[in-house]
């Protein structure tokens, strides 16, 4: 009998590696090229603004300036944990048992397969598409993909992939999903102060008001590149365990509790710069989108990333020629496919997923330039250099 392999379990061949490292993988050997790589789909701080002076908090301190900085009744618990993934190990280790299933709407979240993943669980994408401006379908479609192991519906405000928001009524729809089939609702809010007109959004808490099954997740200090603390916050009614396992398992370090709390007490100020950056940064996109007629953009009311349909039959073929074949001054940029945000069935129409939260305006210009005369070599238009 073979004994398989002697030096790592099943469950590790399930890890996905996050898509930009996933082609670092595939291609390695364009690493010889020696060409610099501007990565347009950059989802990790390029820098972070660490604190001069720390000053020492304790957790309940915390937890009430969160609970009022939040809005947050006593009816809800708040837990500060280290980062995000201790929280959605937290949102899957207890609302699923192994092979339990969660329903999300597509695009995916770009780290949510890995987070499935690792915990044995399975993703079930309800797909979404372009032409439809990736609104939910409706309710029958979403109940034909729920079935007895279908435990958690998930979805972020807005998408982590392409900024996507939902109406109010698509909302409703899926309260009352999981209101019938008595599923939890897990909502990540950590991108929600980058929405447009915020006073017309609607979020799920705003109309899920006392529901008992749903947890809300928030990396409060991520998008600001600051830490990746994270805030879970969920009723009172569900078991009190949770805290018990967020105690043992992911403690909060002081330095993290005096960062948070630097945030909360300097938050107008936060905010307001992240969002004049973020516009100025929207405008370089823009600026890329309207200099050229044969692509067209998906824009949603958040900002942070956006979805470009090129003029192209295959993303996948395109990225691979990006890495491995062109170059303008020994520079190339990466883009990601739209492929690897839905079903494996979904097809490559030449989609790309640009994200441009953490990268700085000089170098999205740059890799936007850059982006433009590859696409011009690569349709033909303009003869290599």
């Amino acid at each position: 009998m073979f004994p398989g392999d002697l030096y790592s379990s099943r469950r590790m061949h399930l890890y996905d590696s996050f898509i930009f490292n996933l082609y670092l993988e595939r291609f390695y050997y364009f690493l010889d090229r020696d060409v610099q790589i501007i990565n347009l789909f950059s989802v990790k701080p390029i820098s972070t603004h660490p604190l001069n002076r720390i000053q020492s908090f304790q957790e309940e301190e915390a937890i009430q300036k969160l609970k009022e900085f939040l809005e947050l009744g006593e009816e809800y618990k708040i837990l500060i944990l280290p980062d995000q993934f201790s929280a959605y190990y937290l949102l899957f280790f207890s609302t699923l048992d192994l092979n339990d299933e969660v329903i999300t709407p597509a695009p995916i979240p770009y780290f949510l397969k890995q987070y499935a993943h690792s915990l044995s669980v399975k993703l079930i994408p309800i797909e979404t598409s372009s032409i439809n401006d990736y609104e939910l379908p409706l309710r029958g479609n979403i109940e034909d993909l729920i079935t007895a192991r279908t435990k958690l519906f998930y979805y972020s405000e807005p998408n982590f992939s392409g900024g996507i928001t939902y109406s109010e009524e698509s909302m409703e729809r899926i309260l009352f999903l999981c209101r019938n089939y008595h599923l939890y609702i897990g909502v990540d809010e950590t991108l929600s102060h980058l929405i447009r007109e915020p006073e017309n959004f609607v979020q799920m808490r705003n109309i899920s008001l006392e529901n008992e099954r749903l947890i809300r997740i928030n990396s409060l200090l991520k998008d600001f590149s600051m830490d990746d603390v994270t805030v879970m916050m969920f009723h009172t009614a569900l078991p009190q365990r949770i805290e018990l396992i967020a105690r043992d398992l992911f403690p909060v370090s002081p330095y993290q509790l005096a960062s948070l709390v630097y945030f909360l007490d300097n938050a107008r100020d936060i905010l307001a710069d992240r969002i004049n950056e973020m516009n100025q940064k929207r405008s370089i996109i823009q600026n890329f989108i309207d200099n050229r007629e044969d692509i067209s953009s998906f824009y949603f009311q958040g900002i942070g990333s956006v979805f470009i349909k090129l003029p192209i039959s295959q993303a996948e073929s395109f990225v691979e020629w990006l890495l491995c074949d062109y170059n303008r001054d020994k520079k190339t940029v990466f883009v990601a496919p739209s492929v690897h945000f839905h079903s494996d069935d979904y097809e490559d129409e030449g989609e790309i997923l640009i994200d441009y939260r953490y990268l700085n305006p000089e170098m999205l210009e740059e890799g936007l330039e850059i982006l433009q005369d590859a696409l011009d070599q690569y349709l033909g238009l303009k003869k290599e250099d």
